[in-house]
């Protein structure tokens, strides 16, 4: 139990950058809080903490230190409550979400959420990119794609649907394809993998399965937003779940084609370690996801 304390009041240093700003919150002595902070790196043979006149920052060992920390004082909480007659959900729930599903469906909806579980504390880092739930501190990821081979537990959330689009000026300049066999002299938008780089070519259902097609293009990147940019700006064709593109669709900036061939739906899960499988705001904030994407029609099963 004193290595807990111990571990808090460290938490509370690295969130107030300030020991004096801790030792208030926290109703204690200046002298308590520095001690115990130093204790705790006395015990570690390690710097975690960077002092100066002005601040405290944590050195990269405390950074690594404090995601480990965090996480087991949650989990503590967590336990102490587990078997309280009626508790309420509560804790902490660090969730890392790609750009575009964060900014269109959960953050909109995030306040449902909250209402239904006003004790879960969420906190959300947007990526693209793959990261290391381990190291970055995170519960668990939002994922869509294909899943690689990994240690994480996947929970499916369903399949998105998508369609090929361009830009009216695009088509005016290149015509409308009626056939992917017709796509020799089309362009389109690069998207290049944020994990190695590698640009994905348009997918199209033909008789006999899915066809890859790997057009000329002027312009990649690895944002999904500036993909997405790209294509209303008429650089070429994009794909992409339909959700996402529905706005731009209906105000007339983009235009589906080849809807008979359309692309493979995007499997859409959530991602999390092994040992985050009991957590409670965990399960409850997947299901209501998966909930959330099925009533507003992203996915299919």
């Amino acid at each position: 139990m004193d290595r807990l304390r111990t571990l808090a009041i460290f938490l509370r240093v690295c969130d107030a950058r300030s020991f004096t700003r801790a030792a208030s919150s926290l109703n204690l002595p200046r002298s308590t809080v520095t001690q115990a902070v130093q204790r705790l790196e006395n015990q570690l043979k390690v710097q975690l903490l960077v002092r100066t006149t002005r601040q405290v920052s944590l050195t990269q060992e405390g950074e690594a230190f404090s995601h480990k920390a965090r996480q087991l004082v949650a989990d503590w909480k967590e336990l102490e409550t587990l078997f309280l007659p009626g508790r309420p959900a509560g804790g902490t729930l660090h969730l890392n979400l790609p750009t575009r599903l964060a900014r269109l469906v959960v953050v909109p909806e995030l306040a449902q959420f909250q209402r239904r579980y006003p004790g879960i504390t969420l906190q959300l880092s947007i990526a693209d990119q793959p990261i290391d739930l381990v190291k970055e501190g995170v519960d668990a990821v939002l994922r869509a794609g294909p899943l690689k081979d990994s240690s994480l537990i996947a929970k499916p959330l369903g399949h998105m649907p998508q369609a090929t689009l361009a830009s009216p000026a695009y088509l005016a300049r290149h015509g409308t394809p009626k056939h992917p066999a017709e796509l020799t002299r089309h362009r389109m938008v690069a998207f290049a993998l944020p994990s190695n780089g590698r640009i994905e070519p348009l997918e199209f259902k033909v008789e006999g399965g899915y066809q890859p097609q790997m057009l000329g293009f002027d312009l990649s990147t690895n944002g999904a937003d500036t993909y997405v940019a790209a294509g209303l700006a008429g650089f070429g064709l994009i794909q992409g779940p339909r959700y996402d593109l529905k706005e731009q669709v209906d105000k007339g900036l983009l235009v589906e084609v080849l809807a008979d061939y359309p692309p493979p739906p995007m499997p859409l899960a959530i991602l999390y370690p092994q040992k985050r499988h009991q957590s409670q705001p965990l399960r409850l904030f997947a299901d209501w996801l998966g909930q959330l994407v099925a009533d507003l029609g992203i996915t299919s099963p």
